[in-house]
Parts: C-alpha cells; structure tokens; sequence
C-alpha cells in the first residue's frame, strides 16, 4: 500500500477514536467538560420524549439544558433512540453517526462520478467505475487524501464529543445535491424531499433553496431563462414539510413563539462570567451582537441578523446568476449557500464545519484549474484543524477579549474566494 492508502486507513481508525474518546467520557466520567449529565445529546433525547408525552412544550426551554431549535417534525427522528434510554439510545446514535460518516464519503463520490458523466468535456483524470477505485486506483490519490482529511478533522470529534447531529444533516444536504445533479423528474422530486429532511433538522438551511431555483441570465442573449417545472419538482419536498411543520404551530400556536424565540432572537448566548451574556460562536453577526453589548448599545437583534445576511447573501447570489459556467453551477450553489449561513446565523460553532466540509472537498476536488485553488486547500486545512484551536483559545481569553475571530477569519478569507471565484465565471 502506498502513503496515502495507509492515510486512508488510518483515518478512519482516528475517526472510530473519536468515538471511542466520546464513550469514554459519557459512560465513564463525570467533568465539566462533557459527560451523560451535560451534553448537547441531551436535547435530542428529551425532544424526542417530549414531542409523544408533551408535544405544546417542544420548544419551552427551561425543559432542555440547550433549547431545541429545529422543525417538529425531527424530534420523531429522535423518538427511537430516546425510548432505548438515555445511554443505550447515546451508544446507538453515534453509530449511526459513525456509519453515516462513511456513507457520507461514497455520497461525495458518487457526485463526482455523477458530475464527470454528464460533463464529460471537464478536463478530469479521475478513473471512478467502481467505488473500490478510489483506493485502489493511483489516478485517484487526491480523492482518497480528501477523503481521509475529512475523517480526522477536529470538527468530527466535536460532533460526536457533543452528541451532534452535523453528520446527519450532511447526509441529507449531499443526497439532494446528488438526485438534483441526476436530473430527470424523479430524481428532482426526490432530492426536494432530501432538501427538505436537511432544513427540518437545520432550519437555517432554508438559505440554499434561492440557489436551486433554475434561473440564469444569459449575457449573450440578455435575457433570463427559468425553467419552472424542474425548480417546482425541487421546491415541491421543502415547501411540503416546512408547512407540515407549519400544522403544529397552527394547532398549538405557544410553540410557533417559542420556537421564534429559540431561532430567530439570538437570545440564547452564555453567561460565563461578569454581566455579560457572551458567546463562543464565530459567525459575524454574533460578534457584532457581543459588541453591541460590551458597547451597551441596544438593537433589535433580527434587524441586524437581516441587514448582515442581505450584505453577505445578496453579491455572491447575483453572481450566481449571471454566471456563465454552467457545470459546476448548482455544486457550488450549496457551497456559497453553506458559506454563507455559517457567517451570518447567529451561532456558528466548530462541529457545524462537518456540514460544509464535503462541499470544500468537491470545490477542491472538481477545479483544480482555478487561480485560487490552493488558497482553498489551505482553508480547509485551517478549518479542519485550527477551527478547534480558536474556539479553546476564545475559552482562555474571553474576558479580555470575548470574540472567537480566529473562526470569522477563516469564514471571510472562504467568502472571498468564493466572490472571486464567481467573478471570474460572470467574465
């Protein structure tokens, strides 16, 4: 075997270590740092009991340690481990997690096996008859890297440290991006309903539906092409399940504002020392928030949510629009979406990476021809390995300084590229 089929390998024996190190710590100890009795688990197992025992208060917080904040709906995805007890239900899950890790990685492949066939004029060198050739064939060395880079990441090790659900909502993001990239009426209507499930167990996700729409300009022509029968096929799966979750909240109308409050507010940060309520997020609109308050100055915090989403979502999606490449459209479409939410929602944590590190794989996987595509393997990097170490670092220094901006940073650089990316396809 050569170095890189022995990295692979090893891989995802460092990442069933990860788990391992997150039993330790569940079943075995009792620290402030994680354990049975403060883990964000914790709000998965009691959603999925409270929503067949007591379903008006799914989103009362003083029932959770951490407030639930997603659709109604996926707290019956939690019902079967919930009912198997706290601990056996713990152990199940992260298998399932586990299991969904590597499925994740034969989703990425076979988009790009997907993406090569119905773009065969691409100049790609990969050989991907069979998922075994990726480690076997030396012509798809870089995939495998990849592939294992996204196994040990630190982020992984916080999804499953925390009881996470990151993996789960990367299983669905990616299965709709590969029945889309399939592309016939089927397979449209079916990634809509595998959008669908991804925004229920993260709502936050509603911000890739704009970048799925069929629309374009044609700067040739000048005029704007829409094809309205594929994007209702997409829309069709999302806009069902979020008005089936709309029937709740009209039933029981006390969880509509809870559940306002839990997402849309920004209310819920921590107070970890002082009289200030702060908060180890890196997105831009939570640090701008945490100086409003050490400035004592008093905004609407969803007024300022909106403006610094606009700012961020409305450039890169126009660009999105008027671009030329078609290609490789709707794959980085999720990417600048993903991007995008995790610089203006509220809290943007490290283990939310395992949701946008498949799509960096893909961006670094599919245009190697790009001018800037080793500042993009850096960024990965860094965020596969540094995110952790800024938040730690945020946890020494926040009372001299209470902003994670080592994680900001590294947001804005991959918001940038994207810009720049995208201005080179409207040219």
């Amino acid at each position: 075997m050569n170095k890189t089929q022995i990295f692979f390998l090893l891989a995802i024996l460092i990442n069933a270590l990860f788990l391992v190190i997150t039993f330790i710590f569940f079943f075995f100890l009792k620290t402030p740092l994680m354990s049975s009795n403060n883990t964000d688990y914790l709000t998965f197992y009691n959603a999925g009991l409270i929503v067949i025992n007591d379903l008006p208060n799914l989103y009362n917080s003083s029932y959770y340690l951490f407030p639930f904040r997603y659709f109604p709906i996926s707290a019956y995805f939690f019902t079967p481990f919930s009912l198997l007890g706290l601990k056996l239900g713990f152990f199940v899950f992260q298998i399932f997690n586990f299991t969904l890790n590597l499925i994740t990685i034969y989703l990425i492949y076979k988009i790009i096996q997907v993406h090569m066939n119905t773009n065969k004029e691409l100049n790609l060198s990969y050989k991907l008859n069979n998922f075994k050739d990726i480690f076997y064939d030396p012509d798809n060395e870089s995939i495998l890297h990849h592939f294992g880079i996204f196994l040990i990441m630190l982020p992984q090790f916080m999804n499953y440290f925390l009881g996470q659900i990151n993996v789960i909502v990367s299983f669905f993001v990616l299965t709709s991006l590969f029945y889309f990239l399939k592309d016939t009426v089927k397979f449209n209507f079916l990634g809509g309903i595998s959008l669908g499930l991804g925004i229920l167990f993260k709502p936050s996700l509603v911000i890739i539906l704009p970048f799925i729409l069929c629309l374009n300009y044609d700067l040739e022509a000048k005029k704007w092409a829409f094809e309205f029968k594929k994007t209702m096929l997409r829309l069709f799966g999302p806009i069902f399940l979020i008005i089936l979750s709309g029937l709740f909240f009209i039933i029981y109308p006390e969880m509509l504002s809870d559940f306002i409050e839990v997402n849309l507010t920004g209310e819920y940060t921590y107070n970890l020392g002082g009289n200030l309520e702060i908060n180890p997020s890196f997105s831009l609109t939570r640090i701008i928030l945490i100086l409003f308050q050490v400035l004592q100055l008093d905004f609407n915090y969803f007024i300022v949510f909106i403006i610094i989403s606009l700012l961020f979502f409305l450039p890169l999606y126009l660009l999105f629009l008027f671009s030329k490449v078609q290609q490789n459209k709707l794959i980085y479409g999720y990417f600048a979406a993903i991007t995008i939410m995790l610089l203006v929602y509220f809290d943007s944590w490290p283990h939310h990476i395992v949701v946008l590190a498949p799509f960096l794989v893909l961006f670094i996987l599919l245009d190697k021809d790009f001018e800037l595509y080793i500042f993009f393997k850096y960024i990965y990097y860094l965020l596969s390995f540094l995110i952790l170490a800024f938040w730690i670092i945020f946890y020494l220094t926040y009372e001299i300084f209470p902003f994670n901006i080592g994680g900001l940073i590294l947001l804005i650089l991959l918001y940038y590229s994207l810009l720049i990316y995208n201005i080179n396809q409207v040219k």
